[in-house]
């Protein structure tokens, strides 16, 4: 049986994707703190060591090839994913990670404090009510609301060209890219060690024809 190290190293190089020096270790650093907050706070369902390391921060990883914006707006972050694992793998985007339950928030600002990761600002808000000045030029949720919900609340700080990105499985998609009237692609996301179906839908802020 792979070690957790051993899990996330071999699912990297699985994945292909060229990451910083230090983003393996941070990662552990960032698992520990979970656990720790976990045994207090609901940060996440998910409490066993090796599905934290595959259904979390592998299910973030398998995305990053495909997230081509700079300012970045993660939408009900929960315990900072995928926005955490992007601001790791990304020092030079801005992430700004939002979420309506203060203690996720409180767990967000510590961790971030701890990894010193200065790209990244945290907002205890509903997403609709953010006091925000700046469009983002991408928006990213991962298990937020169905992408019409989404594309909704958030259409006032989106940038003209951005991009809504939603993480998805099949299961929890079904239908509902049927009322997107902008162009959106469905991209199929190998996740290693992960026995699931994954998805990341690419919504473009442009009314034109929709494919897959």
């Amino acid at each position: 049986m792979l070690s957790n190290a051993d899990l996330l190293e071999s699912g990297i190089n699985e994945l292909g994707i060229k990451i910083p020096r230090n983003l393996i270790d941070n990662l552990f650093i960032y698992n520990n703190f979970l656990v720790k907050w976990n045994k207090i706070f609901n940060l996440t369902a998910i409490r066993n060591q090796k599905q934290i390391f595959t259904h979390h921060f592998l299910d973030c990883l398998a995305v990053m090839p495909f997230i081509k914006s700079n300012s970045i707006l993660d939408v009900g972050t929960g315990a900072g994913f995928p926005g955490i694992v992007l601001a790791l793998c990304y020092p030079e985007k801005q992430l700004t990670l939002v979420d309506a339950v203060g203690k996720k928030i409180a767990f967000i600002k510590q961790i971030t404090g701890e990894l010193n990761l200065t790209n990244v600002r945290a907002i205890h808000s509903r997403v609709e009510n953010m006091d925000v000045a700046e469009k983002f030029d991408g928006i990213i949720a991962r298990a937020f609301s169905e992408m019409e919900m989404l594309i909704k609340l958030t259409q006032p700080v989106i940038a003209s060209d951005g991009y809504w990105y939603g993480m998805k499985s099949k299961k929890i998609m079904n239908n509902e890219m049927d009322k997107i009237d902008y162009h959106w692609e469905m991209k199929k996301i190998k996740v290693p060690y992960l026995d699931a179906e994954r998805y990341l839908i690419q919504v473009k802020n442009s009314l034109i024809y929709n494919t897959i």
